[in-house]
């Protein structure tokens, strides 16, 4: 819904009040911005930061999502006064909500459509689709992504990051930063890990160790009995980042499947643990990760007891 096609004349104290009561309730907030921040309004600078603190108040008191996007298409240097302005209002505003969580962007206009469509449907499913299992909810979401333009834009973004991940790799010497710019992309697998979630199959049984790394990422947000083992033989066995993540995934799972499937866990740390007895060097970020899974395990059995 937009003013210019869901509004219709009328009078009111001002403009923006007039769309806002025409508008109404809805169920995803999205916000696009370019390089002007639009005519102010009685109470903001513009109409879309009037909406964006509107949408913003109601996240605070209830689950709603709130997606907001900035184009980062070139443009010549503005050449009025007023252009000046409009893009430094675009800036202060953006690190304004940028301290409030993240916001997204896209490279150009003909991008747009390709970023948002599968973040807009991961917000829809977390929305309206939180009833069972994760693993439930993402096969159910997988139908919200059955037409061969929405799932083509998902495979060319989750391939994409598994990309990014080995081109981190291989550009830069190992420490602190690479590890660094690694993790922002396994968080960005992990945000599309509802919508990617149907290429797991595939992900797990990928000569790219990027490709990997997604199905691990994957199954981090959202744990499944079924590829326990497999997260088990990544272990000590990948290179330490993607060994450390798949470590983390076994510790959700201990949480998430201990009620239902208590012995498949059990047995998958069992594997991971033997994984790093043999191996010659033991990453001490495992093994402090498999601790606490074998913690989380042990709790469960100690309060059936009781």
């Amino acid at each position: 819904m937009r003013w210019e096609t869901h509004v219709h004349p009328d009078l009111g104290e001002d403009p923006q009040k007039v769309v806002n009561e025409q508008i109404g309730d809805y169920d995803v907030f999205v916000g696009v911005m370019w390089k002007r921040l639009g005519t102010p309004t009685t109470t903001a600078d513009s109409g879309t930061e009037e909406e964006f603190h509107r949408a913003y108040a109601r996240c605070q008191k209830e689950p709603f999502p709130v997606l907001f996007y900035f184009c980062e298409q070139p443009f010549p240097p503005p050449s009025t006064k007023e252009e000046v302005e409009q893009l430094g209002k675009v800036v202060d505003f953006r690190q304004q909500i940028s301290d409030k969580g993240i916001v997204g962007h896209y490279a150009d206009h003909d991008s747009f459509a390709d970023v948002v469509r599968p973040q807009l449907l991961g917000a829809i499913a977390k929305r309206f689709l939180h009833k069972g299992s994760a693993a439930e909810a993402a096969e159910r979401t997988a139908e919200l992504t059955s037409t061969p333009e929405d799932s083509s834009a998902i495979r060319a973004q989750i391939l994409g990051l598994a990309n990014e991940y080995e081109q981190v790799r291989r550009s830069m010497q190992s420490g602190g930063e690479r590890t660094r710019q690694m993790e922002i992309v396994a968080s960005k697998m992990r945000s599309i890990a509802l919508l990617a979630y149907s290429m797991l199959d595939e992900l797990v049984s990928s000569q790219s160790v990027g490709q990997r790394l997604a199905a691990i990422s994957i199954l981090e947000s959202i744990p499944n009995p079924k590829y326990l083992l497999w997260l088990a033989h990544r272990v000590a066995v990948e290179k330490p980042f993607v060994a450390y993540h798949a470590a983390v995934a076994l510790l959700n799972a201990a949480r998430n499947l201990r009620a239902s499937n208590a012995q498949e866990v059990q047995k998958a740390i069992e594997v991971a643990w033997e994984n790093l007895d043999r191996a010659e060097w033991k990453d001490p970020a495992q093994v402090s990760v498999l601790e606490n899974a074998k913690k989380e395990l042990n709790w469960t059995k100690e309060k059936g007891k009781g």
